[in-house]
């Protein structure tokens, strides 16, 4: 039944349809954009920095709002930094912070 439906990791290789379409929409001018960007490889230079799937370079967003950049693996979400960038972004969204 799931017979052509591709997987999440196909979906993310560049030459997929998925990527293009999505690379090709525009931003909208109303939306702002936050990145937290896991890299678990500090201490070398940045133009190798990964978080061991995904390379900085192709992480980092040019026009987002902030960025910061959190020591860990892929799986960033449980780690205690991670966690308290989202709780900064979204108090500043409602005027707290």
């Amino acid at each position: 039944t799931f017979k052509g439906i591709p997987k999440s990791t196909g979906n993310m290789d560049p030459g997929s349809s998925f990527i293009k379409t999505f690379s090709a929409a525009p931003v909208a001018p109303d939306v702002t954009y936050h990145s937290i960007i896991s890299v678990k490889n500090m201490d070398e230079p940045k133009e190798k920095w990964t978080d061991g799937v995904v390379k900085y370079e192709s992480a980092h967003i040019d026009y987002a709002a902030s960025e910061r950049v959190v020591h860990s693996g892929h799986s960033t979400q449980g780690e205690t930094e991670t966690i308290e960038e989202v709780r900064r972004i979204l108090l500043k969204h409602i005027g707290i912070y």
